[in-house]
């Protein structure tokens, strides 16, 4: 599944009144990388949605519209992600359904490496790959990444 979350960026941006200059100074990014989300050419890493959610004051559901709630939350100012829940939880989901690595990348058409990268908290993974699974465990995106318990 890839995830279409660019009209979400451009329309909270907008409706925060604020610039792509000005978003990517305040969150920490490149201007050149929040034009390429915005126009569907990078898909951004999971502590990119988290800040993007924080900031806007949305789920990270909503950033990725795999939700139509738009309810405001708190805002947060602090853009420190720790993606450590993520790592823990993804082998906890994965442990519970008892599944490997490689049956849980079968399923969702990640690549085991990928997911013991993840697990190990070697690297984030990317929108997509968040959004699949999520939807694979039948959790919210904000659960998988820590921000909901």
């Amino acid at each position: 599944m890839q995830v279409k979350f660019t009209s979400n960026i451009r329309k909270l941006r907008k409706e925060f009144n604020v610039s792509q200059p000005q978003l990517a100074k305040e969150i920490g990014y490149s201007d050149s990388i929040v034009s390429l989300w915005e126009r569907g050419y990078r898909i951004p890493c999971a502590d990119a949605i988290i800040i993007l959610s924080r900031y806007f004051q949305v789920s990270t559901d909503y950033v990725l519209m795999v939700s139509d709630d738009n309810s405001m939350l708190h805002r947060s100012d602090d853009f420190y992600v720790d993606l450590s829940v993520f790592n823990k939880r993804l082998k906890e989901l994965r442990t519970q359904k008892n599944l490997s690595q490689f049956q849980l990348a079968k399923k969702t058409n990640l690549t085991k490496t990928s997911i013991n990268h993840w697990e190990n908290g070697k690297c984030p993974p990317n929108a997509n790959a968040v959004v699949a699974l999520a939807n694979y465990f039948g959790v919210t995106t904000d659960y998988l990444l820590g921000e909901s318990d």
